[in-house]
């Protein structure tokens, strides 16, 4: 995947607390939670769990790199590049 970059992030003081709102999330067919996660410099790991309506629940990990300049002259100040998901 490529590189997703964003002028803000959305009102979330840290690139960690953008990214587990955006992998935590309830549809009409299956939810997502992140039940973990971790900056270590700037890659994000999480272990998210998807469970879906039927009762049927993966868990699997989620790591993004990220590049956060509050101060960056082009004003795209968050961006992230995810994995596919690492199913287990």
């Amino acid at each position: 995947m490529g590189w997703l970059f964003m002028r803000d992030m959305g009102g979330h003081a840290a690139p960690r607390s953008y990214l587990d709102n955006q992998f935590t999330y309830a549809s009409d067919d299956h939810r997502l939670t992140v039940l973990a996660s971790s900056m270590v410099a700037s890659t994000y790991y999480a272990a998210c769990e998807r469970v879906e309506a039927n009762g049927d629940r993966q868990v699997f990990a989620v790591v993004c790199l990220t590049k956060h300049d509050p101060r960056s002259t082009d004003g795209h100040v968050f961006g992230y590049k995810d994995s596919a998901p690492l199913w287990r």
